[in-house]
């Protein structure tokens, strides 16, 4: 019994011996590395701009009530003639004109004057369509428009150009640092992507329009192709560790 005792105890020390050698392997086994970090940026012309124009029922000089559904028709042809496709178009939201519950029926017929609205979501792929579509609105129906957001059809292969040249200005940074100090560069041990990362947007040169007549008088007598976008702004940061040899 005593033996056995005695070799448990044993295997246990050696145990402990085998584990303690193989941490300080472990430890004197960790590569000398350097860490850098590489950025890059990239600007470009917006060619998708959302807008969102909100028009309503009016009154005429007869004091006739001029239906949403005739202004629907206006400005959905507006939009064709300045070469906006119909999947470029939506509707964002719709009130008080067609009977879509009790409410609103019972409303029209208590209230035979009260006015529709209907909002449309379009997107266009540059300012001169944008020009057409705001020159020919009409003043009387129109209740609103303004940009939503302004973006790019490649904007992702964009992103992936960025954030490889930041891999490679953190490459070029580490062979320089390295080498300063006599030093070379091995393989990389590990590449992350730094959150802070920057995308700027658009000049908001139409956002919450609501005088009409004046924007359109001030485009058509402007000799200029119309207002131009800021570019869009991409930065990217990488952070990488790499195995000096």
């Amino acid at each position: 019994m005593k033996n056995k005792s005695f070799i448990l105890l044993i295997t246990a020390c050696l145990s402990a011996v085998l584990i303690s050698c193989n941490c300080s392997n472990n430890k004197s086994e960790s590569p000398k590395k350097i860490e850098v970090t590489g950025s890059a940026e990239m600007e470009f012309v917006p060619n998708e701009i959302y807008m969102t124009f909100t028009l309503k029922e009016y009154m005429d000089a007869s004091k006739k009530k001029i239906k949403l559904e005739n202004i629907k028709t206006d400005f959905l042809a507006l939009c064709k003639e300045a070469g906006v496709a119909d999947s470029n178009i939506s509707i964002s939201s719709y009130t008080g004109n067609e009977r879509w519950d009790y409410y609103w029926y019972k409303r029209r017929k208590s209230e035979p004057d009260f006015m529709g609205s209907i909002s449309y979501a379009v997107k266009v792929s540059s300012t001169d369509k944008l020009d057409k579509i705001v020159s020919g609105l009409n003043e009387n129906a129109i209740d609103n428009f303004s940009i939503s957001k302004t973006s790019h059809s490649d904007i992702e292969q964009f992103r992936k150009d960025v954030k490889t040249k930041a891999l490679i200005a953190s490459k070029a940074k580490a062979e320089y640092l390295a080498k300063s100090i006599g030093e070379e560069i091995g393989e990389a041990l590990l590449i992350q992507e730094i959150e802070n990362s920057y995308t700027g947007y658009y000049s908001n040169a139409y956002s919450n329009s609501n005088v009409v007549s004046q924007t359109a008088m001030s485009m058509e007598g402007d000799n200029s192709s119309g207002p131009n976008f800021q570019k869009i702004k991409l930065r990217y940061e990488m952070k990488v560790e790499f195995k000096l040899k």
